[in-house]
This record gives C-alpha cells, structure tokens and sequence, in this order.
C-alpha cells in the first residue's frame, strides 16, 4: 500500500546565495579571486571562497563578495594586461 506526503522544511535563518559566472573565477596560487570595480576606471583583485557549481555555467560564492556587486567575467584578459605592465 503506497503513502505520500507533503512536507515544508524551513530553516531558523534565511540563507542569501551569492553566485557568478564561472569563468569571472580566477584560481591563482591555491586560492579563488575575482576582479571588481574600483574607483579611477580601475580594477581591484578580491579573495573569494567558491562553493558547488552550478547549472548554466554559475559558480557559488560562500563569501568574499557581497549581493549586487559586479565582477569581471573574463579575469584572464585583465590579469594578462596586469601583468604585462
């Protein structure tokens, strides 16, 4: 004899997930970073912990970056053009 049930499950806190592309992840000496805006027309290296990737190409941030902040998606032009300066 089939039994079925519907649950809701809810946790004590709410939980923000933040997430970015993948490709917007530069891993740089064992650790995780992204470039973001900054004043001047510049760019600053952020540290970040990544968590599960996602489906469509997304990657979770467990901190380091806060909800709404931009990112370069493309780290590796802008890493290049940092270096060969």
């Amino acid at each position: 004899m089939g039994m079925f049930v519907t649950a809701t499950f809810k946790g004590q806190k709410d939980e923000v997930n933040l997430s970015v592309p993948s490709t917007a992840i530069l891993h740089l000496h064992d650790r995780d970073w992204v470039y973001v805006p900054a004043p001047g027309k510049r760019f600053r290296r952020v540290m970040v912990a990544g968590g599960d990737t996602l489906p469509g190409g997304l990657q979770e941030i467990k901190s380091g970056l806060q909800a709404g902040q931009q990112v370069v998606t493309n780290p590796l032009a802008l890493q290049n053009e940092i270096d060969n300066k």
